[in-house]
């Protein structure tokens, strides 16, 4: 690797990692402002802002490949205001030799991004998430082994798992009389919310110790008035794309064996799948606009048109991704079609831009 290779590849690695940091501050800010309405004195402000400290990581795959753009973007663009490129090339250098060091740039941040998003990530939003829950409903405890815990009276409900749509997965409730004695024992494959309080439970056994003898009664779908305040599920849900893709793929195919929705799971685990694809394919899609800025013209036009095209770019990416379900078309499918997409264009128009900069430059 020559000094200039260095000296692109330092340029693209320091400004994608600032506008990562640019955007994740920002963030910091709004989740703050959207936190600080829930304080209360269980749930203090030392305790807001440990929760934001600690979701944060678990946001970044939303605004990642965007960061990176930008950052790269204004890098180069800054390189190509001051002539540096211009001398590059003068210097025998090509825009595909130049394009090389960028690349591997983009598959450090690429790397680096789904290192957080796999580890930091996830371990912040479960550890976040059970600090609210616990401090903001007395009555309601999240453990990670043994998942979610809610007291209602004499009552208490066990669920290995909240996932989104209102719904608890292994089911057990245990409920005592005035004297501490259990009286009722149920398990359930899994409960839903249906209106208010209401509960369906599915594949249910239910146990009665009232009576003089014990009763087991097994039945396919009980209607529960209460199971316990609907509300709780709010703090207690886990959402899929603040999930690893190891917890993904297995909750997927947990979903799935129990005949279960597992749409938004799906369409999250291969978002992130595709993530660091999206990062490189932004960047390449944004080297054309960086190195035809270098060739006369106004540079931050064309650093605009970039922006806007790397933003077009999110947005038919998001678009595929939840319309996709709609229309029938595979999760897989619907994910990887924009990066390869805008991968390939990218491909294109460097190598279009490079025979005609050649030519250029020998006339």
């Amino acid at each position: 690797m020559t000094r200039l290779d260095r000296y692109l590849l330092r340029t693209v690695l320091l400004g994608g990692f600032g506008a990562v940091i640019a955007f994740t501050l920002l963030a910091l800010i709004f989740q703050f402002i959207d936190e600080v309405d829930r304080v209360s004195e269980t749930y203090t402000l030392a305790k807001v802002l440990t929760f934001v400290a600690l979701s944060i990581p678990g946001y970044i795959y939303d605004f990642y490949p965007v960061a990176i753009l930008i950052g790269v973007l204004l890098s180069l663009g800054a390189l190509a205001s001051g002539s540096e490129l211009t001398v590059m090339r003068a210097s025998g250098m090509s825009i595909l030799r130049m394009a090389r060091p960028v690349l591997l740039g983009g598959v450090l941040l690429a790397f680096f991004g789904m290192l957080i998003g796999e580890t930091l990530g996830p371990w912040g939003q479960e550890t976040a998430r059970k600090m609210r829950a616990e401090a903001t409903e007395s009555a309601l405890s999240v453990n990670t082994r043994s998942g979610l815990w809610v007291r209602d009276g004499m009552r208490f409900v066990n669920a290995r798992r909240a996932v989104v749509g209102g719904q608890l997965l292994d089911v057990k409730l245990f409920e005592f009389d005035s004297q501490g004695r259990l009286i009722r024992s149920l398990t359930a494959a899994r409960a839903e919310v249906t209106s208010q309080d209401r509960w369906n439970l599915y594949e249910v056994a239910y146990t009665d110790l009232t009576a003089d003898k014990t009763v087991a009664v097994t039945q396919p779908l009980l209607e529960a008035q209460r199971l316990f305040p609907a509300r709780m599920l709010d703090v207690a849900v886990v959402y899929p794309q603040h999930m690893s893709l190891l917890d993904l793929i297995a909750y997927v195919q947990h979903l799935e064996q129990n005949d279960l929705d597992s749409t938004p799971y799906r369409i999250a685990l291969w978002m992130k799948a595709f993530t660091p694809l999206s990062v490189v394919a932004v960047l390449v899609l944004a080297m054309p606009f960086v190195f035809a800025s270098q060739r006369g013209g106004n540079a931050g036009q064309w650093l605009f048109v970039g922006i806007m095209l790397g933003v077009v770019y999110i947005t038919f990416n998001r678009i595929m991704n939840f319309m996709g379900p709609v229309y029938g078309v595979p999760a897989i499918l619907s994910a990887s079609l924009p990066p390869l997409i805008f991968l390939i264009l990218g491909l294109v128009a460097l190598s279009r831009l490079n025979p005609a900069a050649r030519f250029r430059h020998k006339q």
